[in-house]
């Protein structure tokens, strides 16, 4: 008799974050398209849709206390002067006086060497034009006969104001959200552990039941993308790293 396909035992718990998250979202709305008729199966997956609901509000929580509302409003607010001091310096380049071009060739150089895009995360940006307003507050003289030093000046107080923000984040909610996060993420890791196991024995049992064995091979190519894209190898060059907003976890899902 032909051996039933079985979805690999795998542990999850080093992935990310988000794949996590990700992850066993797309398998709660497998068991959602699919029903076995079996008890022990149906309570498994209870367990395992109780689980990860604590886990999807533990996330979002996460997901929250890294964009708190005055971190995003202080931070929009700085992309602002940001714009404004970028393109009226390059205007300015382009203005038909020769001696008021001249004074903004030399900030236009040093606004093209950062190449800055306020799609950056918040720490990264904040380095950024933290080291611009160095370079470009070299030239005082120009910045001023252009109108602009005040536009450079509120744009290095609207950053520093930033990095504040950032730091008393880090500081007060981070870890206590990943604290939380964390002991939802281990429960749910034994509720996954849990479904698949009774999925691929009900498969093994009745391996006539074509709900149970499409069931077993799309959750089987789910899990090998997600063990492809997601799970941190330690043989993967770090310039092929998975897109994501969180690094692969350790041995524990820790940040």
């Amino acid at each position: 008799m032909e051996i039933a396909m079985q979805i690999d035992q795998i542990s999850i718990a080093r992935a990310a974050n988000a794949a996590h998250y990700e992850y066993l979202d797309t398998v709660r709305k497998r068991t959602e398209e699919t029903r076995l008729e079996n008890e022990l199966w149906k309570k498994a997956v209870e367990e395992f849709r109780e689980a990860f609901e604590k886990e999807d509000k533990a996330f979002k929580q996460y997901r929250a206390s890294d964009h708190t509302s005055d971190l995003q409003k202080a931070d929009e607010e700085r992309d602002k002067l940001y714009a404004s001091l970028r393109d009226t310096i390059k205007a300015y380049a382009k203005f038909p006086i020769a001696e008021t071009a001249q004074h903004a060739e030399p900030l236009l150089k040093v606004i093209k060497n950062y190449k800055i895009t306020t799609r950056e995360n918040y720490m990264k940006e904040s380095g950024l034009i933290d080291n611009m307003l160095q370079d470009l507050l070299q030239y005082e003289r120009q910045l001023n006969r252009l109108g602009l030093l005040i536009v450079a000046n509120q744009l290095k107080a609207k950053n520093d104001e930033v990095r504040q923000l950032i730091a008393q984040r880090n500081e007060e909610r981070v870890e206590q959200v990943l604290g939380e996060l964390k002991a939802a993420r281990a429960v749910s890791d034994v509720a996954y552990a849990a479904v698949v196991m009774f999925t691929n024995a009900y498969a093994l049992l009745n391996p006539d039941r074509e709900e149970a064995v499409v069931l077993v091979k799309r959750m089987q190519e789910d899990l090998e993308y997600f063990r492809r894209y997601a799970m941190p190898d330690p043989n993967r060059s770090r310039d092929t790293k998975p897109d994501g907003d969180d690094e692969p976890q350790p041995a524990t899902p820790a940040e």
